[in-house]
């Protein structure tokens, strides 16, 4: 029940990190944008790997509890 609510938590983490590296840098605070700007699909595809691979975690837990 602990492992597959923190792989939640985990996972909305990840898709946040996707989501930040997709928004516009016209929508984004000027500091946030900055960051963002020269890291873009670095995020986007670590961000993706990371909810794949947790995504696959979450299943595996579930499908044995």
């Amino acid at each position: 029940m602990l492992l597959s609510f923190v792989l939640g938590i985990a996972l909305g983490l990840s898709l946040m990190i996707v989501a930040v590296a997709l928004t516009p840098a016209r929508v984004m605070r000027r500091s946030v944008a900055i960051i963002v700007e020269d890291r873009r699909e670095t995020l986007l595809y670590g961000g993706l790997a990371a909810a794949l691979g947790i995504g696959l975690g979450l299943g595996i837990t579930l499908m044995l509890s």
